[in-house]
């Protein structure tokens, strides 16, 4: 009781660059915050999500955060940010993702908040971008960090890359790890009936294969490397369905087409579905049997961990986040970055072999019981407000 009349004046704003991300991602947190006592401030671009944020008791505010590097719309962004924070009095600010990790820490270090948090989602930088590309990000990530009073990464080896760097300090950096709602994604809320009628309104065979993927339409998802091997699967065989979940970013310099797909003479087995709805998810989840991500670069992928949490073998790529969810040969497997061949292999395995889609599947449910609940998550980011606000 002490405690939660001494939260409820705490004011703690959330920076994403997304509302998409505020809505969905982090929204657990945000009650978990709200739950606590703590007065919830938002700070995002307005997109399809705001009113929902603003539904739930948030203190939601506009801002302009452009996914590209743009100079002069960064500065504007960054100082309606430091203006709010001035403003509002806020107390502690937490950042997501690259580009809101600099510029909201930055201003929220000029505008003297006391307690600044960012969470690494995945260090964007990686060891196949340019050497010049890399330095630069990595630069970044040195002039974040000074600014934050505490970084929690998804991933442990992001935590190990921070320190190797010159990031930051290892005492300054800790494991938050990722996790999802497990009430919702679970595969006993859909009966076989459920399934039928699901596949029924896309237009999918109900004997099908169906391979799945959700992630936003740029290429360093692995979906031209998918598109491919899917190709060279599906003439040999007439069973196996691909169904695509994820909106296009026009803004992205990879970005690829939602008809990027027919280019590989697999329309016909292919429903895009675009973006869908958080609470959707586990309902086109429940309809497929095995589910891909051959993406370059992750964090900490919530995609994979929801497909394991429903009960699905994953195939993915052999990279930093992947390996946090798959263990290969368990819940599925791991392939070489950008290896068509070796991700058709992994996909044939599967598909050939209902047991052991079956046996990995369970694994991969068991796992997500064991590591990835959400409320885990939530507790961790609480107790870490708690304690730099008593400093």
């Amino acid at each position: 009781m002490v405690v939660m009349e001494f939260m409820s004046n705490k004011r703690l704003c959330v920076v994403t660059a997304a509302d998409l991300t505020m809505s969905s991602l982090i929204f657990a947190q945000l009650k978990a915050a709200q739950n606590s006592g703590y007065v919830v401030h938002g700070i995002c671009t307005r997109g399809d999500y705001f009113g929902r944020l603003v539904s739930a008791g948030i203190k939601m505010h506009p801002v302009t955060i452009k996914r590209k590097i743009s100079p002069l719309s960064d500065l504007r962004a960054m100082w309606q940010m430091y203006r709010y924070f001035k403003v509002e009095k806020i107390d502690i600010v937490h950042t997501h993702t690259p580009k809101c990790s600099l510029l909201g820490q930055l201003a929220a270090k000029l505008a003297g908040v006391p307690v600044i948090v960012n969470t690494v989602h995945g260090f964007y930088f990686h060891e196949y971008m340019k050497p010049a590309a890399r330095k630069f990000y990595i630069t970044m990530e040195r002039i974040a960090a000074k600014c934050s009073s505490v970084i929690l990464s998804q991933n442990p080896e992001d935590i190990q890359t921070a320190v190797e760097l010159g990031i930051c300090r290892p005492e300054k950096i800790k494991l938050l790890g990722n996790g999802v709602d497990l009430s919702k994604f679970d595969p006993s809320r859909f009966n076989g009936d459920f399934k039928r009628q699901m596949r029924d309104r896309l237009g999918i065979p109900q004997n099908a294969i169906v391979v799945g993927i959700i992630g936003r339409l740029v290429r360093e998802k692995g979906f031209l490397e998918l598109f491919e091997a899917l190709r060279n699967i599906i003439v040999k065989k007439d069973n196996v369905w691909l169904v695509i979940i994820g909106p296009e970013e026009p803004e992205k310099p990879d970005r690829i087409s939602g008809r990027t797909f027919q280019e590989y003479g697999i329309e016909h087995r292919t429903r895009w579905l675009g973006s869908r709805d958080v609470d959707e998810i586990p309902q086109c989840l429940a309809c497929m049997d095995i589910y891909a991500l051959p993406s370059w670069r992750e964090g900490f992928p919530r995609s994979a961990i929801e497909a394991a949490a429903m009960g699905l073998p994953v195939a993915a790529t052999n990279i930093r986040g992947c390996r946090q969810v798959v263990t290969d040969g368990l819940n599925g497997f791991l392939v070489p970055l950008r290896d068509v061949a070796a991700l058709e292999k992994a996909l044939n395995q599967l598909i050939e072999d209902e047991n052991l889609r079956r046996k990995m599947g369970k694994a991969g449910f068991d796992r997500a019981r064991a590591e990835f609940d959400e409320k885990r998550v939530c507790q961790i980011v609480i107790e870490t407000y708690n304690n730099l606000a008593e400093v």
